[in-house]
C-alpha cells in the first residue's frame, strides 16, 4: 500500500502521542521503584526504546518535528537523566557527574540531548565488564560552544577501531548485537546542530568522548 504524504503525517502524530504517553508512565513507574527494585532497568530500558523509537517516526514522514532546534539549558537536561542512568548502570560502574556550564544554553533538542547521553553512557557500560568509572561533566568553553564529555576507565578502542568509529554499520559490539548505527547516527545529528565530536582513547586506558554544541541566542526562550 502506498501511503501519500498526508496519511504518513497523521500515522507519525499519532504514534508520537502514543510514545509520549508510553514514555511518561515509564517514567513515571521508574520514579516510585526504590533503588534496589529488580524491574528498575527494565523500566528504564523502556525510556531508552522510546527515544530511539522518537527517531523512527521522524524518519517515517520525513520531518523533524522532535529535534527542532532551539535553546536547551544543557546542564539541566543532563541533570535531569540522573535517575534513569542511575537505573541502567550496574552497581560495579560508578557514576559521576559534574554539570558546570554555567547555564548554558545549546542550540539542539533536548531529546537529541538524551539520545547523545544515552548512547554514550551505555557504549561505555558495554565495555566496562569488570566495572569502572564513568564521568559524565558539561563545560562553557572559551568561545560561542559548550560541551558534554564522557570519559570511562574501560579498555578503550585500539587505533583501528577509532580510524572507524563514525562509519556506519561500524561496531565493536558484533557479538552482543551492535548494529553500528548508534555512533554514525550521533555525529550526523551532532552535526546538524553545528557540533562536533572528538574521541580521545588509546587502548588499555579508558575512552574520552567531547560533544561540542554552538551555544544559542541568549535571547531565545529555554526549553526545560
Amino acid at each position: 500500500m502506498d501511503l501519500g504524504p498526508e496519511a504518513l503525517r497523521s500515522i507519525s502524530h499519532d504514534m508520537r502521542n502514543l510514545l509520549t504517553a508510553v514514555r511518561g508512565h515509564a517514567e513515571l513507574a521508574l520514579r516510585g521503584l526504590s533503588a534496589d527494585d529488580p524491574a528498575r532497568e527494565d523500566v528504564a530500558h523502556c525510556v531508552v526504546v522510546t527515544s530511539a523509537l522518537f527517531e523512527l517516526v521522524d524518519q517515517l514522514d520525513g520531518a523533524d518535528a522532535s529535534h527542532t532546534l532551539v535553546a536547551v539549558n544543557l546542564d539541566g537536561s543532563v541533570n535531569a537523566m540522573r535517575r534513569l542512568l542511575d537505573a541502567l548502570l550496574p552497581p560495579s560502574v560508578e557514576l559521576h557527574m559534574e554539570t558546570d556550564s554555567e547555564g548554558a544554553l545549546v542550540t539542539i533538542s533536548k531529546l537529541r540531548i538524551e539520545r547523545i547521553v544515552l548512547n554514550l553512557v551505555l557504549n561505555a557500560r558495554d565495555a566496562m565488564d569488570d566495572g569502572g568509572r564513568l564521568s559524565i561533566e558539561t563545560e562553557r568553553g572559551s568561545g560561542s560552544m559548550a560541551s558534554i564529555t564522557v570519559s570511562d576507565t574501560g579498555p578503550g578502542f585500539t587505533e583501528e577501531a577509532l580510524e572507524h568509529l563514525f562509519e556506519d554499520g561500524f561496531t565493536t559490539k558484533r557479538d552482543r548485537g551492535g548494529s553500528g548505527h548508534g555512533l554514525s547516527a550521533l555525529d550526523a545529528f551532532v552535526r546538524d546542530a553545528g557540533g562536533s565530536i572528538e574521541v580521545d582513547s588509546r587502548s588499555g586506558e579508558g575512552a574520552r568522548v567531547v560533544v561540542t554544541l554552538p551555544l544559542a541566542d541568549p535571547m531565545e526562550a529555554p526549553a526545560t
